[in-house]
């Protein structure tokens, strides 16, 4: 096994070169988040000194986006392929451990943002979440219902000295998050520390060069299995602020500065008209002008 780290601005300035001399080999790097309750596209402050960093002295990185189930899974997609560019390294990382709903329409929602994110990157995401989170949520009604998620690589979180527990519907893990209490050189604060389950090699093989071991179909339900979920019996599940930790990758979102927040209103109103486009390139024009350009010139 070989080690690795995950980061955001809660472990500020970075000494990367310090971290290369440490032994860390891959690194998962905050990218971006919609906070709860909020339209307004949160950018971690950290992450492109964080890719630049890893990338110039060697470590193998990628970017993750936290989901949340209050925007179009489709959007957060494009917005963060768009927002973290090309991802030259490893694959790109959904960071699953909140939830707005359960179940069959919690997976429809997950599905969707990786299924979209494969084919803007042609890069099949690698999944985070912990065995807490998933029991709970994503196999409420029915373990089958996960069944899907085989086909992507697993990035568990589980902060114990012992071998993680498996994770239906997987037969083993990639990655493990085993603590978010480590101290390396070149961080000044505490910091998630990882294992990939193989060699420098094996990381290169299946994650870099492109040459994985998931390239199992995933596709959608039907038309009518889709209406059959977005119409769930049980709606949506509102319990967004279910944390797990031990389990769980950062503290709870803490309200940015109001600069993050004077765009709500206009963006609440630009979602909703948002599917009057009805053309692909209208769609991806209205996501960079009201997420990603605005949000450039505000800060």
């Amino acid at each position: 096994m070989i080690p690795g780290i995950d980061v955001s601005h809660w472990q500020r300035e970075i000494d990367w070169s310090e971290v290369k001399r440490s032994g860390v080999k891959f690194a998962f790097i905050k990218a971006t988040e919609f906070p709860d309750k909020k339209t307004s596209l949160f950018i971690d402050e950290e992450m492109r000194k964080n890719i630049d960093g890893a990338s110039a002295n060697g470590i193998y990185w990628s970017a993750y986006h936290f989901f949340r189930t209050h925007i179009d899974p489709v959007i957060q997609a494009k917005v963060f392929c768009e927002t973290v560019g090309e991802f030259s390294s490893l694959p790109p990382v959904l960071d699953l451990e909140v939830a707005g709903s359960k179940g069959e329409r919690l997976n429809y929602k997950v599905r969707q943002f990786l299924d979209e994110t494969e084919k803007i990157t042609n890069k099949r995401p690698i999944l985070y979440s912990s065995g807490g989170f998933w029991r709970s949520y994503m196999t409420y009604e029915k373990k089958s219902h996960t069944d899907w998620a085989r086909a992507y690589p697993l990035w568990i979180a589980q902060y114990t000295t012992l071998w993680p527990t498996p994770l239906y519907p997987w037969a083993g893990w990639e990655f493990w998050q085993y603590t978010d209490k480590g101290k390396i050189p070149g961080v000044i604060t505490h910091v998630d520390l990882n294992w990939f389950n193989g060699s420098v090699e094996d990381l290169q093989r299946k994650f870099v060069s492109g040459d994985n071991s998931y390239q199992e179909s995933s596709r959608f339900p039907s038309p009518t299995e889709s209406d059959e979920i977005v119409k769930s019996k049980k709606g949506d599940f509102d319990n967004s602020q279910s944390f797990f930790r031990g389990d769980f990758q950062e503290p709870v979102f803490q309200t940015r500065s109001s600069d993050w927040q004077k765009r709500n209103t206009d963006t609440k109103n630009n979602i909703k008209s948002a599917h009057l486009f009805n053309t692909k390139q209208k769609e991806e024009d209205w996501i960079r002008t009201y997420f990603l350009q605005k949000t450039s010139i505000d800060n």
